[in-house]
């Protein structure tokens, strides 16, 4: 088999949907575990994601090396596109896995920030929205637990959406800490 077929192969209609959604998925990963790294007191980075990440991309090396393997037995489309959805499957897991530790480092700095009442009395000064706030951050853990529940990769919804419900809480949350270390 030529890198040329299995590249036909890979611009089919299921396949290529997978690999739309597996770059989107891998792209809002990317983004935030980088706002993460910078933003995290320690400035460590959380290793699942990336290795999540190497996984995805092995299953992706696999399809390329079919011009390189002679087995006749095997069904190819079948093969790659397997291999596709446990790529997927591999940046699905990264985003949740980084989603959490996420929104773990920006809860905690906003709570600790706002429990200090100079600070609490600068934002209220600032902006008006206080107590929204403080109800939205206290529900996040419940939001994040929901987004848990209903993580399935296997599901046949579209699995995109599970990942922008997240990120828009994602962008909330970092919008309020953005304000927090403005203060």
């Amino acid at each position: 088999m030529k890198q040329e077929e299995i590249l036909s192969i890979l611009s089919k209609n299921e396949i290529s949907h997978y690999l739309n959604e597996m770059s989107q998925v891998h792209m809002f990963t990317k983004h935030y575990l980088l706002i993460a790294e910078e933003i995290s007191e320690e400035g460590v980075t959380f290793l699942q994601p990336l290795k999540e990440h190497r996984d995805a991309y092995d299953h992706l090396i696999r399809v390329f090396t079919l011009a390189i393997k002679h087995d006749s037995e095997l069904d190819v489309e079948e093969y790659i596109l397997d291999n596709i959805k446990k790529a997927f499957g591999h940046e699905y897991r990264a985003f949740f896995d980084m989603a959490d530790w996420f929104t773990y480092i920006c809860r905690k700095y906003v709570r600790e920030e706002l429990s200090f009442n100079s600070k609490r009395k600068k934002y209220e000064e600032k902006y008006d929205d206080f107590e929204s706030v403080k109800k939205f951050i206290n529900e996040v853990p419940y939001m994040i637990a929901k987004y848990r529940e209903e993580k399935d990769v296997s599901n046949h919804e579209p699995i995109l959406s599970e990942v922008t419900d997240y990120k828009k809480t994602m962008d909330r949350l970092l919008d309020i800490y953005k304000r927090v270390r403005a203060l």
